[in-house]
């Protein structure tokens, strides 16, 4: 095993999606129902399928992972690294319906048990403990809560029970993760012969149950990071698709809604093309749905009075952050605290902070408590904060809102480019205010400078949260010592045995010659969470 392709299992096999079978090296596991625990103990199971990685989610990879060009530090395959699966997770909880992709010849591995658009279940709004996006029509209609899809638990009005058993259609939830890591650690076959063979194979099995555990995490990570777009925890639907056969199951969204993550996608992107670029490769990343992600290139690039390109704010401070990590007792509480801390800025969770401190543009504030439904509140500090040059009118000023925005997780933390302690939340144009006292919440709108600063306070804790759910689910710490007379196992040298593929055979009766039982002291040194 190495870090540079730790799941590398016969430079001979190649992967191949197999159901109820094995599926050759780097493949990982779809399953579903009792599959970890077959009748027969083995990994051929009717509940199981093997899939494999594809060039799909490699492409969307960092640039140094998707083997555009060489990376001697990553390796020759970084998209198969540690941090390959857990990214490779995360981009596949995207995935659509087949058939609604912008080019069919660029699709991931067919899902093996149900034809699933993943992102309706990307939805939870803390206030109502709902997803928030309504009944709705076709697939909407039947959308889970964003965290009950997350981490495989019942749809439990009060969080009362952690470990019950995982959802039907999500095979890659956090308890999915917790069994593939037992099954890792522990996965042996019962009743069949101990030769070179079997345990070659069982070794390969826990591989591909190592890969896909990794993967499992990169899925709820995806999930956790959505509680960091204010669409996602305030019920504002943001999709398109090229392919209008599927439109029915999800309605187009307006093009002032799909503005934040198409901009917060291009801010990254931006970089990446640049990077590309540099080292003379000749591919792009898409931002946005293919069939039309040039006309948002083209909107958000912006000129100065020169005519000259301007490249988007830099996303240096997103992993450069300070942020603390955050420490939760339960997985739960990494996305919402609802249930602990009844007060609205109390709530400690990712999706609590966003819902509580941002706006977004087809639900500005309805029917919201925070923030303020009046852009006249006495909370507000009003002022000019960006200037926006507009070709055939010059340089306008831009004005917004600023507003403190509650973080109860780090109260002290103090986020860089704020004024007097507050972001710029909200724009507004100049006679709005002028003789109104009740200004209506659909008079404010959000600016690219507004993305900019709400996405800057946003990120780093995106990335500090995954990280604390990450250290949460890796926390386990066991000590191991020899017994008092300092002797883990005893072998009997004198059993006749030969090499056979590289594995100690016994002469007489087969089976793996080698230690058989060993006696040891453990003792567990997991830290506890407070």
């Amino acid at each position: 095993m190495t870090p540079e392709h730790p799941f590398s299992q016969s430079d001979t096999q190649t992967c191949v999606a197999v159901n109820g079978g094995v599926g050759g090296k780097d493949h990982y596991i779809d399953a579903t129902g009792a599959w970890w625990l077959p009748s027969n103990n083995t990994q051929a199971s009717s509940a199981l399928r093997t899939r494999c990685p594809t060039l799909f989610e490699q492409r969307s990879m960092p640039p140094a992972y998707t083997g555009y060009f060489a990376s001697q530090a990553l390796g020759p395959a970084p998209w198969l690294r540690f941090e390959g699966w857990l990214m490779r997770g995360a981009i596949r909880e995207d995935d659509f319906k087949d058939g609604a992709y912008d080019d069919p010849n660029l699709t991931p591995d067919l899902n093996a048990w149900t034809n699933e658009f993943r992102s309706v279940h990307h939805f939870y709004e803390p206030i109502t403990n709902t997803t928030g996006i309504g009944a709705g029509a076709g697939l909407l209609a039947g959308a889970t809560r964003s965290t009950t899809w997350a981490l495989g638990i019942n749809d439990n009005a009060n969080w009362t029970n952690d470990q019950s058993p995982g959802l039907t259609n999500n095979h890659f939830s956090y308890i999915d993760a917790r069994r593939l890591f037992w099954l890792a650690l522990t996965y042996k076959e019962a009743a069949v012969p101990a030769t070179n063979l079997t345990a070659l194979r069982q070794s390969n099995f826990r591989d591909n149950l190592w890969a896909t555990m990794l993967k499992s995490i990169g899925h709820v990570i995806h999930i956790l990071q959505d509680g960091a777009s204010p669409q996602h925890v305030r019920g504002e639907g943001h999709s398109f698709l090229c392919n209008g056969s599927f439109l029915e199951d999800i309605p187009e969204a307006p093009i002032a809604t799909r503005n934040f993550e198409n901009f917060a996608n291009f801010r990254v992107t931006y970089e990446f093309d640049r990077l590309l670029a540099e080292a003379g490769v000749n591919a792009k990343y898409t931002f946005a749905s293919l069939c039309e992600d040039e006309k948002w290139r083209s909107m958000f690039r912006t000129v100065n009075a020169a005519g000259q390109e301007i490249p988007p704010a830099d996303t240096v401070r997103w992993t450069t952050s300070s942020y603390p990590i955050p420490s939760f007792s339960v997985q739960r509480k990494f996305f919402t605290t609802r249930t602990e801390d009844t007060a609205i800025n109390s709530r400690r969770g990712l999706m609590d902070y966003t819902n509580r401190g941002f706006y977004t543009e087809g639900k500005f504030s309805f029917g919201f408590q925070s923030p303020p439904v009046l852009l006249n509140d006495p909370s507000f500090e009003a002022g000019e904060f960006a200037d926006q040059f507009i070709p055939g009118l010059g340089t306008l000023k831009v004005k917004a809102l600023y507003w403190q925005v509650p973080d109860a997780a780090a109260p002290s933390f103090v986020d860089p480019g704020l004024r007097n302690g507050k972001a710029p939340i909200a724009s507004y144009e100049y006679w709005q205010f002028y003789e109104q006292n009740n200004l209506v919440p659909e008079q404010g709108h959000l600016s690219l400078p507004n993305y900019v600063a709400t996405q800057d306070l946003l990120a780093p804790r995106a990335i500090a949260y995954s990280t604390g759910l990450i250290n949460f689910f890796f926390r386990g710490k066991l000590e191991i010592e020899p017994i008092t007379q300092n002797i883990f196992a005893v072998l009997n040298q004198g059993v006749a045995h030969t090499m056979v593929d590289g594995y100690p055979i016994k002469t007489a009766g087969g089976g793996i010659f080698g230690f058989e039982k060993i006696r040891l002291k453990v003792r567990n040194l997991t830290d506890p969470i407070i």
